[in-house]
């Protein structure tokens, strides 16, 4: 085919060849952070930082949650491991999440916005530190340094474990002295497992916020894992539109830490009210108080979760936890009882502690003997490595029991 005469015929027909004559597309004008964001440019000794700051009231809802409708911090304290950061100390609280350039942590990973949230007299005042420029980041990391000065206790979502060393490294990269060491450390990610992982799937902040506090996210929401993908972008391109949205993301994030940190003072403080009212989440709660040594309060936690609609598994493992207090107590009247009902529900653990009462406190090894069966048979119904298990131990403790026998 002759393809110049095939060419002349086309332009003859007014149609245009190549892509000469195609409208180019117009590039996107880069536009800066400051014409996206209403924040305003901070000194510190290494040069400005980009800082939006914004004050709630002290009586904004988040969800369901005032943000002023807080009990006394005294038990979250113990629980915490801090037990010096008291009522008074509310103030020198400072609530913190960042948003990274990576979510594996490490050397290359730092910290592009810090969040960073706490209360004043005039309301809860959010700030976020953002990096427009890699360069920048000794600048952020003062600024930040100037807003937790003074204060003595971080509250944190998984921050022990990620965002804490992240900025501690930080931090040392850049030869600056942190202003994290000697500061309590409330990480509500491990109290939100404790309480809310029998009930619900997932214990993320996005799921705890949307099951516990009642928050939902607009539409401006960007979800976290596309947040080191939008910053790329930024740098390469300049233009920050998308970041508007990790600004939302962040500060709904901080806000959330407040809301949940104000639900757990209320939760912990009046256990029963009807701020908790599943059965599950008491059992969780009284298993908390169990674990601090407050075992009368532990009691009656669980007495009043088995008054609710507990799954089965739940219900004969409350019934094992009060036992346990009363075995420690030496209330063994008390914990046969609990132990008897669990046996009800297939427990194997509560035949083993029926039997060594039997075997060790009255010396019947015959009785003690009858629970070691009886454990035996409620093994068939395990899986075949639980049930390898268990008759290693019921195998040891029968054979025991046999020589006890026969030496009566």
């Amino acid at each position: 085919m002759d393809w110049e005469t095939l060419a002349e015929k086309l332009k003859a027909m007014g149609m245009q060849l190549g892509g000469e004559q195609l409208p180019k597309t117009p590039q996107r004008k880069p536009v800066p952070i400051d014409q996206v964001v209403n924040g305003t440019f901070q000194e510190t000794i290494f040069g400005p930082v980009f800082c939006l700051q914004e004050t709630f009231p002290l009586d904004h809802v988040h969800g369901n949650i005032k943000l002023n409708a807080y009990n006394s911090i005294r038990v979250l304290s113990e629980w915490a491991r801090c037990p010096e950061i008291d009522d008074s100390q509310l103030r020198n609280l400072v609530f913190l999440d960042t948003e990274t350039t990576g979510l594996s942590g490490g050397t290359g990973t730092m910290a592009f916005m810090v969040g960073v949230g706490r209360y004043t007299d005039e309301g809860f005042v959010l700030a976020q530190y953002f990096l427009k420029n890699p360069s920048e980041e000794p600048a952020l990391l003062a600024g930040l340094s100037q807003f937790v000065d003074s204060l003595s206790a971080v509250v944190t979502y998984n921050g022990k474990s990620f965002d804490m060393p992240l900025l501690q490294t930080r931090y040392i990269m850049h030869r600056l002295s942190t202003p994290f060491v000697n500061i309590a450390h409330f990480d509500l990610l491990a109290l939100a497992r404790r309480i809310w992982r029998e009930r619900l799937e997932s214990c993320t902040l996005g799921n705890i916020e949307h099951q516990v506090l009642g928050v939902t996210r607009s539409n401006e929401e960007v979800p976290g894992y596309l947040v080191p993908e939008i910053y790329a972008t930024y740098l390469r391109t300049g233009d920050a539109r998308p970041i508007q949205g990790i600004f939302y993301h962040n500060a709904i994030d901080i806000l959330s830490l407040a809301a949940l940190f104000v639900h757990a003072t209320q939760i912990l403080e009046l256990p029963t009210s009807t701020k908790t009212q599943n059965g599950i989440d008491i059992a969780s709660i009284a298993r908390l108080f169990q674990a601090m040594g407050k075992t009368d309060i532990a009691s009656a936690l669980y007495a009043e979760s088995t008054q609710h609609d507990l799954p089965a598994s739940l219900f004969a493992r409350t019934l094992m936890d009060q036992a346990g207090i009363h075995k420690k107590q030496g209330n063994f009247d008390e914990a046969i009882v609990f132990w008897q009902k669990a046996v009800a529900f297939d427990r194997l653990d509560a035949c083993e502690e029926l039997a060594k009462y039997e075997e060790h406190r009255q010396r019947d090894y015959l009785k003690a003997m009858d629970w070691v069966l009886k454990a035996f048979s409620l093994s068939e119904k395990l899986n075949e490595t639980e049930r390898y298990s268990w008759h290693q131990r019921l195998v040891y403790r029968q054979e025991r029991l046999k020589r006890k026998i026969d030496h009566c």
